[in-house]
């Protein structure tokens, strides 16, 4: 049965496609009822889910939970997958379910350090001058004020990689919709963190500055 493939931890790629694998014909004899076809196919799509599952939910055990339950999901609805997208696509709306639920249930909004501080900090500024769990400590929080549908727009994009077309099907909305919570995040992110885009925009004026005045 495929829930043996579910309980170790694997190390999971952050990014990309699942394993290569012949998606179409597992998929058939999936619903034709053989058991090992889905086994190859949980083994093919479980690190990707698990690796949305970190991103969007922040540790890794809740990651290994949700992503055990989008593949028990998966199986038990298997039926009802018309093809329609991919089946990461599928997979994606399905553990996006869950950790909507998660999260909502527990009452609590993930906690992790998150790998945007790119977006905030440049290289050799001044901003670096606070330590990289301050920075990332920093960006966490105001990732987290987010609403959770432009939060979890910018995870998806920004973490996964997702185009605007993969995310609006993930998220059941248009592209431009999908866009558009992503700028509008992005535009939350940057009132939050001004205070350090100051500081940055401070230091490179003065860095130049003494450019500028060297003989």
């Amino acid at each position: 049965m495929f829930m043996r493939f579910l309980r170790p931890r694997l190390q999971f790629r952050t990014r990309g496609e699942p394993l290569v694998l012949d998606e179409t014909a597992l998929l058939d004899r999936a619903l034709r009822g053989e058991p090992s076809a889905f086994d190859e196919l949980v083994r093919g799509f479980y690190a990707p889910v698990y690796a949305t599952a970190f991103h969007l939910i922040g540790n890794h055990e809740d990651a290994e939970d949700l992503a055990q339950d989008c593949f028990v999901r998966a199986h038990r609805g298997l039926a009802h997958y018309r093809g329609e997208g991919s089946f990461m696509g599928w997979l994606r709306r399905i553990l996006l379910h869950l950790v909507r639920d998660r999260i909502r249930q527990t009452q609590r909004r993930p906690v992790r350090i998150p790998l945007m501080e790119k977006e905030v900090v440049a290289r050799n500024s001044p901003v670096q001058e606070l330590s990289t769990r301050e920075v990332g400590r920093r960006v966490a929080e105001a990732i987290e004020a987010l609403p959770e549908n432009l939060r979890i727009s910018l995870l998806l994009r920004t973490q996964e990689g997702l185009s605007y077309e993969e995310l609006a099907s993930a998220t059941g909305v248009t592209p431009q919709t999908a866009r558009t919570r992503v700028m509008k995040a992005r535009k939350g992110l940057r009132r939050s963190l001004a205070y350090l885009l100051d500081l940055e925009a401070g230091g490179q004026d003065g860095q130049g500055s003494r450019e500028k005045g060297a003989p």
